[in-house]
């Protein structure tokens, strides 16, 4: 067994400076998460540039309803006030009506990110450097922040701190129609300094230690320019609402803390240890399963994708079992269903978090409609939304991976397997959204040309981007590995139902064979699509080359041979592979989109015609290694992609990988990266193979042998 020293106090730490090369500082991007669905999120320069960015978006509704409260702070060092006064800013902003649009801070010498983020500014004193450092910390598992202001002693200073809110929606940029802000001084009843901010039903309570006074004085900061939101051909501008000013003399600490109730900060030290302890557990688990843990870039990137996961896993409203879930990513999606049950093995399994990984699958079992999981659960906490073929299908994938890793049949049997039996007997007898099995040949069809049913789901102004209703390759490849998958796992308790499972799949398997595998360049056909005559229809194959077959080469019980599963990965080398990710479409294709640019609707229709996707490298690597039956040269190959890619932490996004990127590299050979900056399929599949790709055995059936469930399928006698 691989051995490594216990983590005991490691925890990842980013330290930028932001006045050397490199990506420019108004570009980088950090985020906290709250473990509710809530965050704080900025640029390492400070200047907000996106209407997500915020000191405190709260989730009032976990973990949606999500309502951008504190947006900023004007903090302003005053050094030699009773003198020769002088005014620093360590916050700036780009006003609309303003030339001057910095995207350099003079004194700014150092950003760093761990559980909190960082900056530490050197202001010109009059008798030499001031070194000030601005802390932003988030309680875990509650919507409050706390920024923390510290100056050295023996200066003379003045400390003024103006709130900027905005108590909106954190996708809809304030409006005339929001309705009035008002204000109420909170001195005398919770001890500090403070104010309570208020537009119709938000509310958010600001107090501050540390300082003499708080002056009401509201103001309005008009014209605040989001230069991401210009970028992505959207609303750029709005007005903040500033209550008045906190102001702290002479040197020392200040604390100024906001909260969507009024607890202050209770807890905030026992919340912050537990937070520690679970990433720790996070990296410790994940280590003890691979080789070369004692090397310091496999352990440091395995820490820092650790912490990007914890993110990710956050708390539904209420109490009680089956109120996990996870973020698909920050800043703007909620829970989807599709991204959870993807993310699930590496963000949960390969860290240890296995009871939190069953009540993310019973969140979802619970939420169940007609044999469908949701896509996604609604961003204002209205019904969940079902428009998805494929999020049932990983659903089934990840009960059966949660059972081979934990052997807890028990409640695999109670609470997973009837969810995953439903799914199975609706897709037979057919579901929402034309979901159904033809029965002519056993596979599954769904969908009509208005619709996007699976993960190249693009549409915008009533234009489906990447049409592939019909019979989707990677769907009918999870189809046929779900059949098999579920007769394993019920093999023990009910041989009859896993005779009749692996005869479906076997059935399937033979079709699909018969109509996938003459696809371009050698590989699969990527999506059979019907042709309606009167009395009957005729599937066309399409001729693109995309990375959806490498599912059918990456899935354990995918209906492929040995030989086919190396066609594949050689055809998605040479044309899909970048090391950003695998691209959406081959660059021959006359529908190619080479960059992911521009408004709207130019970037949605990139989206999956070349665009790159990180999170398919995994699958790419996985499909390698069982392309070679998991050979040391494989592994090894795999695991320096993988170890390339989470290279990307120190990146754009901080401490995190985006979702996408360009599908053309620039002239440095680098993939730009957009879209989310924090994704969380992103950085699961490059823990979970980076895991698998430097571990002892091959996943799935290392993980049965200890489980007691049958290495291989059943066969029909």
């Amino acid at each position: 067994m691989p051995t490594h020293a216990p983590i005991l106090d490691e925890h990842p730490v980013w330290s930028i400076d932001p006045r050397r090369p490199g990506p420019p500082a108004i570009r980088r991007e950090w985020v906290l998460a709250n473990g509710l669905g809530g965050y704080a999120m900025g640029t390492v320069l400070g200047v907000p540039t996106r209407r997500y960015h915020g000191l405190l978006v709260a989730a009032l509704a976990p973990p949606v309803l999500r309502m951008l409260t504190l947006a900023a702070i004007d903090d302003t060092v005053v050094l030699d006030p009773a003198g020769t006064p002088r005014e620093h800013r360590l916050t700036r902003f780009h006003f609309a009506s303003a030339p001057d649009r910095p995207c350099l801070h003079p004194y700014l010498v150092r950003f760093e990110k761990e559980d909190l983020v960082r900056w530490t500014f050197e202001l010109p004193g009059p008798h030499g450097p001031v070194t000030v450092r601005k802390t932003v910390e988030l309680a875990d598992g509650r919507n409050a922040v706390n920024i923390r202001y510290e100056l050295p002693e023996g200066i003379d200073a003045r400390l003024e701190l103006r709130p900027l809110v905005a108590m909106r929606d954190f996708h809809a940029l304030v409006s005339p129609h929001d309705g009035a802000v008002h204000d109420r001084e909170l001195a005398g009843l919770t001890g500090s300094p403070g104010v309570l901010v208020t537009r119709q039903d938000l509310g958010v309570h600001i107090t501050a230690r540390g300082v003499e006074e708080f002056r009401l004085r509201p103001d309005t900061w008009r014209s605040v320019e989001l230069l991401a939101e210009r970028e992505r051909g959207l609303d750029d501008r709005e007005d903040w609402h500033c209550p008045g000013v906190f102001i702290a003399q002479g040197p020392g600490t200040v604390e100024l803390t906001a909260t969507t109730d009024a607890s202050g900060r209770e807890g905030w030290q026992d919340a912050r240890d537990a937070r520690r302890r679970r990433r720790r557990g996070m990296i410790d688990a994940t280590l003890k399963t691979v080789h070369h843990a004692g090397d310091a870039r496999v352990r440091t990137r395995i820490a820092q994708l650790a912490a990007a996961a914890d993110a990710f896993v956050v708390r539904r409203t209420g109490s009680g079992p089956g109120r996990t879930t996870i973020i698909a990513g920050y800043p703007w999606f909620a829970d989807w269903g599709r991204d959870t049950m993807i993310c699930l093995p590496g963000l949960l399994l390969t860290t240890g978090r296995h009871e939190e990984a069953f009540d993310v699958l019973r969140t979802f079992a619970n939420a169940q409609r007609r044999g469908l999981i949701p896509n996604r659960f609604d961003d204002h906490a209205g019904p969940a939304h079902y428009n998805t073929v494929d999020a049932s299908l990983w659903f089934i994938h990840a009960c059966c991976e949660w059972l081979a890793l934990t052997g807890d049949r028990k409640r695999f049997n109670e609470q997973l397997r009837p969810a995953c039996e439903r799914v199975v007997r609706a897709y037979q007898n057919g579901t929402d959204y034309n979901i159904c099995v033809d029965v002519s040949d056993g596979l599954v069809a769904a969908g009509s040309p208005d619709t996007q049913l699976t993960w190249m789901d693009a549409k915008r102004d009533g234009v489906v981007f990447t049409p592939r209703h019909g019979k989707p390759v990677e769907i009918n490849a999870l189809w046929v590995h779900g059949l098999r998958s579920l007769a394993l796992a019920v093999e023990n308790d009910d041989p009859d139902l896993a005779e009749d499972l692996t005869a479906h799949a076997d059935r399937a398997a033979a079709s699909f064979r018969g109509v996938f595998l003459a696809g371009p360049g050698g590989g699969l056909v990527d999506c059979l699509t019907p042709e309606h005559h009167a009395r009957s229809v005729r599937w066309n194959s399409s001729s693109e080359i995309r990375p959806n077959q490498i599912f059918a080469a990456s899935l354990e019980h995918a209906p492929l041979k040995q030989d086919e599963r190396r066609a594949v990965v050689r055809v998605v080398r040479e044309h899909l592979l970048t090391p950003a990710g695998l691209r959406t479409l081959a660059p021959s294709d006359p529908n190619y989109e080479p960059l992911y640019h521009g408004p709207l609707f130019t970037r949605d229709r990139a989206y999956h015609n070349g665009t790159v996707w990180p999170w398919l490298l995994g699958r790419f690597c996985e499909a390698l290694m069982r392309s070679e039956g998991f050979s040391d040269a494989s592994r090894s190959e795999a695991a320096e992609r993988l170890l390339a890619l989470a290279d990307t932490v120190d990146g754009l996004s901080i401490g995190q990988i985006p979702e996408i990127a360009d599908a053309q590299a620039d002239r440095n050979g680098s993939h730009r990266f957009d879209g989310c900056p924090a994704q969380a399929w992103s950085v699961a599949e490059t823990l979970r193979v980076l895991a698998v790709a430097m571990g002892a055995a091959r996943p799935a059936q290392d993980a049965r042998a200890t489980s007691g469930m049958p290495v291989t399928p059943p066969v029909r006698p």
